[in-house]
Parts: structure tokens; sequence; C-alpha cells
């Protein structure tokens, strides 16, 4: 099964809007406002935990595909395995 590598969670999403919110208060002239760095740093927040939970997904995924070739290998009679990492190819 091929994941995608945001695995279906809002990260794109999140980083464009903190790139807008970012964007507009550069061109801002005056003070900002408490509530515009609230959430400017609540998105930041979301964007980091989703990027937390994607590395462990990652993990899990990378985990899974190990343990399956690991099992592949030992699946194989005692003497196929002999020849298979021994045969000078």
């Amino acid at each position: 099964m091929q994941y995608p590598p945001d695995h279906a969670l809002p990260l794109v999403q999140l980083k464009e809007r903190r790139r807008e919110m970012v964007v507009a208060l550069q061109n801002r002239v005056g003070r900002v406002g408490d509530d515009e760095l609230r959430q400017l740093a609540t998105i930041q927040q979301a964007i980091a935990a989703i990027e937390h939970v994607i590395a462990d997904l990652d993990c899990e995924v990378d985990e899974t595909f190990s343990a399956a070739a690991d099992s592949q290998v030992h699946s194989l009679p005692v003497f196929g395995r002999r020849t298979l990492v021994h045969s000078p190819v």
C-alpha cells in the first residue's frame, strides 16, 4: 500500500494559511493584534503536531515493511537460505 507523503493530513493547507497570514502581517502598517498572533501561534502548533504525527506514521510504515521483509527471508528453508546468502553471483 502506497501512502501519500502527508498521510491525508492538512499539512499543506496549514502551511499555506500560515504563509498567507505572515505575508498579510508583513504588509501591514501599525501594531499587530493579539488575536492575530494567537491565530498564527495556533496554526504553528498544529503544523508541528501534524509533522510529528507524520514522522510517527512513517516510522510505523517503515517498521511494517521491514518486518515483512524479515519474515520473507525466514520463510525460506534452511538449505535455501545458505545458497541465497553465500552464492557467488
